[in-house]
């Protein structure tokens, strides 16, 4: 038992809180940097739809890079996983913690999967193909800037607003 555990009550699981909120943070950028290299790949089939003269599909395309760029950003500057605070009513729980652990676990699995979309991006054939794969590609972002709202109100649910994460 470390000093600061020895003469501070609640020391101990301050502590274990804020190496998750750290552990947080570094997922949330991890993810954000995995969503920013998978746009080399969209950036590439930018290029080749407008070489093609595909204005039509370019809007589809423009749409998704917006979404990706929201959803990119959210993770980056999103808040962590709860305030931190040593005592008082915004005080996470284990079991909230948990949820929103296992709600970052789902995050990740749908940013890889998106990831694998957009990397396939470039080599789908036809135009059909192309425009199938930028609408998928733009549900899968939507859902995930929908996922990072539903992470917000759990942690809003904490007892008060979280502190900005950065």
């Amino acid at each position: 038992m470390g000093f600061w555990e020895k003469v501070l009550p609640g020391y101990k699981g301050y502590r274990e809180r804020e190496d998750s909120r750290n552990s947080d943070k570094l997922l949330r950028e991890f993810l954000s940097r995995r969503l920013k290299e998978a746009r080399g790949s969209l950036d590439e089939a930018t290029v080749f739809l407008s070489k093609q003269g595909d204005l039509d599909l370019l809007s589809g395309v423009e749409k998704l890079t917006q979404t990706l760029s929201r959803v990119t950003d959210r993770l980056r500057y999103a808040n962590y996983g709860f305030t931190g605070r040593w005592f008082g009513k915004d005080k996470i729980d284990v079991e909230r913690l948990e949820k929103v652990h296992r709600f970052d676990e789902q995050l990740a699995e749908g940013v890889e999967k998106l990831c694998t979309q957009l990397r396939a991006l470039p080599g789908v054939g036809d135009k059909s193909e192309v425009r199938a794969s930028v609408e998928s590609l733009i549900l899968a972002a939507r859902d995930l800037d929908s996922a990072l709202n539903e992470r917000e109100n759990i942690l809003r649910a904490v007892g008060g607003e979280p502190g900005a994460g950065n």
